[in-house]
């Protein structure tokens, strides 16, 4: 029972709306009616200003960390830290306290994939920036990489369950993506 609350309780710690304070209280402004309106570090840093993407960046960060370390220190399941880092990041995609509003999980997962397998971020971010550059698009970078993932964990991790772990952190990710994969398929360019 206490991995299920402990599931629950990553869900929610996902869906503390970092950017919507952070600007709220630096700005006055409602995240959700600026820029692109995702309540995510990157479109406070472009709309808000640096100092809202920085807070925001370093709470969802934190966010991610905090739901795996505690489901590694309240429970001896192996696999809960994997579950509650997918529960952290769709809570924060899909804010509980926003109307399932939220950010496209890149923070939440880095602090995630930092308690899980810190050499993941070695990896990945690099990853990120060489398909951003690639694709033109930053978005389109996220989505490629986030689709190796499974990839990527089965070679890093502990065992053959981690490439289940990747493909589930994947899927909410790239589904917050879908909309930037339309935009790309239609034309938009330049690193966005």
């Amino acid at each position: 029972m206490t991995d299920l609350w402990l599931a629950a309780l990553s869900y929610v710690i996902g869906s503390f709306p970092s950017a919507y304070l952070a600007t709220r209280m630096l700005s006055g402004q409602d995240i959700r009616r600026v820029g692109s309106g995702n309540v995510g570090g990157m479109n406070a840093a472009r709309n808000v200003g640096l100092p809202a993407g920085i807070v925001t960046g370093i709470l969802d960060v934190a966010k991610g960390a905090l739901a795996v370390y505690l489901a590694r220190s309240l429970s001896a399941d192996p696999w809960l830290p994997l579950i509650c880092a997918v529960a952290v990041v769709a809570g924060h995609n899909w804010m509980l306290f926003l109307g399932l509003k939220g950010g496209k999980g890149l923070g939440a997962s880095a602090g995630a994939m930092l308690v899980l397998l810190p050499v993941s971020i070695a990896v990945v971010v690099p990853l990120i920036a060489v398909l951003a550059l690639v694709f033109r698009n930053t978005y389109m970078g996220v989505v490629v990489a986030f689709g190796l993932l499974p990839l990527v964990l089965y070679l890093l991790g502990p065992g053959p369950v981690w490439a289940a772990f990747g493909a589930a952190l994947a899927v909410v990710v790239i589904a917050k993506h879908v909309e930037n994969v339309r935009d790309y398929l239609a034309g938009a360019r330049g690193l966005t």
